[in-house]
């Protein structure tokens, strides 16, 4: 019912932020894939962004594996990330879930980075609070999320120059399970994580990559 109204509030902005599905798919480069690695990165792009990692997650990928002295595998949430809303989220859940499960299964040293953005970040946040069991959730080093309309205001992991929660936004402490290894960013007046009028602000966080990519090494060691 909450996300029901995200294709409205969305469309209002569909051909601005539909302008980002013509940018180049990136890729971050890969551990082998005979091995496992020792970071699992987890993408989920945002709304109308091409299959992929997305014009923002993907470049925070590259960095990731570039910067991590360890070795990383990057992949990202097949989902549809469409106006769809709920059953687009519901989806990219479900894929996420399934790769966490087939990596630990596989490889039960590998802890994994979750990095959405907008409806994304909704995705990470979706499964870390209803669908991964308690032993994946002890796998994840780091949750980065950016202009997540589920954000909720005064929790200590924000990142944000604003006061207010998301259109969507979770009971406070809902992903207290993780927030120690949380980071959420949210511009001031952003469209979605702030309720706010601004959908510049909403496009507008590839200025915290290096902060975030930072976050994640501190929490990969």
């Amino acid at each position: 019912m909450r996300k029901r109204k995200m294709a409205t509030l969305v469309a209002a902005g569909a051909v601005t932020v539909g302008g980002l599905a013509v940018a180049p798919l990136t890729f971050a480069a890969e551990a082998p894939r005979n091995e496992c690695a020792d970071v699992q990165l987890l993408g989920a792009r945002g709304t109308t962004e091409r299959p992929g990692f997305g014009v923002l997650i993907g470049p925070l990928a590259d960095r990731i594996v570039s910067d991590l002295p360890q070795t990383v595998r990057a992949t990202p949430v097949d989902y549809p990330a469409n106006f769809n809303y709920n059953a687009s989220v519901r989806q990219g859940v479900t894929d996420l879930t399934e790769k966490m499960e087939d990596t630990a299964a596989a490889c039960p040293q590998t802890t994994f980075v979750l990095a959405g953005y907008s409806q994304g970040a909704d995705v990470v946040g979706d499964a870390i609070t209803g669908e991964l069991s308690d032993e994946l959730v002890g796998k994840i080093s780091s949750v980065i999320l950016f202009g997540d309309p589920t954000f909720t205001a005064g929790e200590d992991f924000n990142v944000t120059d604003g006061n207010r929660s998301g259109i969507f936004a979770r009971r406070a402490g809902s992903l207290d399970a993780v927030a120690d290894r949380t980071r959420s960013f949210c511009n001031r007046n952003d469209r979605f994580c702030q309720g706010g009028t601004s959908l510049a602000a909403h496009l507008d966080y590839n200025k915290f990559i290096q902060q975030a990519t930072d976050f994640a090494a501190e929490n990969a060691g």
